[in-house]
């Protein structure tokens, strides 16, 4: 049975979901892009669905840190105070206290978005959790990652700026040098998508390393 959803509000795992294409596009949308591309080559029976619904190990290993990640993420800012986690009684919505994120009681909570406490509402179970949508947006329009997404069709031009700055003594400094390129400017570049790009450009051997405490 599916959680009926007040308008503004929308149920913590939703909230996961949303925010980790947010932060991890390139792993979110992954197993998006495969299921369509496979849709488009295989039949649509009951034996061939099930095949093309099976993703590569690493996909789905990507796919669940990111979003383990998010979750994690997320609860530190509700122990924070910078976001409140909020359930709905007959007098009206009630919000969680920050403390509970930092106890035990709070694990797994991200992920199934129930209120572990009090009584159960009359022919229901336990009480859906629900953050404020204008909430989320305000927090994460203050995160650093509030560029575009980093679109994949873009992972050539990426690779190929990374080889241009191979001169540069590491690859802290490369990636701040494509960060100030006219063309990259407006995309939200993370460590994971730069991760992806460097291993198509392996750094030339006899390369010495940066020291820089000296």
């Amino acid at each position: 049975m599916s959680v009926f959803c007040p308008d503004g509000y929308i149920p913590i795992p939703d909230a996961v979901l949303a925010t980790a294409k947010f932060w991890f596009p390139l792993q979110i949308t992954a197993p998006e892009r495969i299921t369509e591309s496979q849709s488009e080559t295989k039949p649509d029976n009951s034996i061939d669905a099930a095949v093309s619904a099976l993703l590569p190990p690493q996909v789905l290993d990507k796919l669940h840190k990111a979003l383990n990640e998010t979750a994690h993420r997320l609860r530190n800012f509700l122990h924070q105070g910078e976001l409140k986690a909020y359930y709905f009684e007959n007098d009206g919505h009630h919000s969680v206290s920050r403390d509970f994120w930092a106890t035990t009681d709070a694990d797994e909570v991200m992920e199934l978005g129930i209120w572990p406490f009090g009584e159960p509402s009359r022919g229901h179970g336990q009480r859906p959790l629900f953050l404020k949508e204008l909430e989320l947006d305000a927090l994460l329009s203050e995160q650093p990652a509030k560029k575009r997404p980093f679109p994949e069709a873009k992972m050539p031009d990426l690779v190929a700026a990374l080889r241009r700055l191979d001169h540069l003594p590491n690859r802290k400094k490369q990636r701040e040098a494509v960060r100030k390129l006219p063309e990259f400017k407006e995309y939200r570049l993370t460590d994971d998508v730069f991760r992806e790009a460097e291993r198509q450009v392996p750094r030339r051997r006899g390369r010495k390393p940066l020291h820089p405490e000296q």
